[in-house]
C-alpha cells in the first residue's frame, strides 16, 4: 500500500506516526469530536439548554455531574445517576458516546441555564483507541497513505505539470474520506 517493500525496514515508523497522527487530530476538528479519550478523567463545564435538557461534549463515563445554583461557580447540587439519563438511549451498545442528558423524570433536579452551571468529570470523547468505529479508522488510513504518497511524489501538492497541460493541486481531504466520516459530523 505505501510501496516499503521489506517490513525490516523501520526508518519511515516514526515519520508515519507522524502522519497518522495528524490526520487523526485533522478527522477529530473535521467531525467537530474527539476518537479517542484520556486515561485521568477531566472537568469540563456545560450550561442546561433548557431545565429539563443539557448539550455535553461526546461523554464515555460520566464520574460526576454538578450544578451551580446561584451562578457564583461553587457547585452546590451533586447529581446521583438516578436524577438524569444519558443519551442517546442504548448509546454504549450502540457503541456511541453520549451526546446529552435529560432530567430523570419525576426527579427534583433540574439544569440551570447560565454559562458554566454544569461541571461534568469524567471521561470524555467518542470511545476508547481500540474502539474506533470502522469508518473513522478506513478513513484515517486512506487519507494517511494519501498524505504519505503526497510527500513522497507531489511534495508541493501539484500532480501533474503546466508542461502536459494539466496541474492539480491537493489542499482537502479526499472525497472518499469525507463519505466515510459524513455521518460522525457533528453539528456546532
Amino acid at each position: 500500500m505505501l510501496g516499503i517493500s521489506n517490513s525490516a525496514d523501520t526508518g519511515n515508523d516514526t515519520y508515519i506516526e507522524g502522519i497518522v497522527h495528524a490526520v487523526s487530530r485533522s478527522i477529530d476538528e473535521y467531525c467537530h469530536r474527539r476518537f479517542f479519550t484520556t486515561t485521568a478523567d477531566e472537568t469540563r463545564y456545560f450550561q442546561g439548554l433548557d431545565h429539563e435538557m443539557c448539550l455535553t461534549d461526546d461523554i464515555i463515563t460520566i464520574t460526576t455531574l454538578k450544578t451551580d445554583e446561584d451562578g457564583d461557580r461553587t457547585y452546590e447540587k451533586t447529581w446521583a445517576t438516578t436524577d438524569y439519563d444519558p443519551k442517546p438511549d442504548n448509546y454504549s451498545l450502540d457503541s456511541k458516546p453520549i451526546m446529552w442528558l435529560v432530567c430523570a423524570p419525576n426527579g427534583t433536579l433540574y439544569f440551570p441555564t447560565d454559562s458554566k452551571s454544569v461541571q461534568i468529570v469524567g471521561k470524555f470523547g467518542w470511545c476508547a483507541l481500540a474502539n474506533v468505529p470502522d469508518k473513522v479508522a478506513q478513513a484515517c488510513l486512506l487519507q494517511s497513505v494519501r498524505l504519505y504518497k503526497r510527500m513522497r511524489e507531489a511534495p508541493f501538492g501539484i500532480v501533474g505539470s503546466s508542461d502536459m497541460g494539466t496541474a492539480v493541486v491537493i489542499t482537502k481531504f479526499d472525497p472518499d474520506v469525507e463519505f466515510l466520516l459524513q455521518q460522525f459530523k457533528r453539528v456546532i
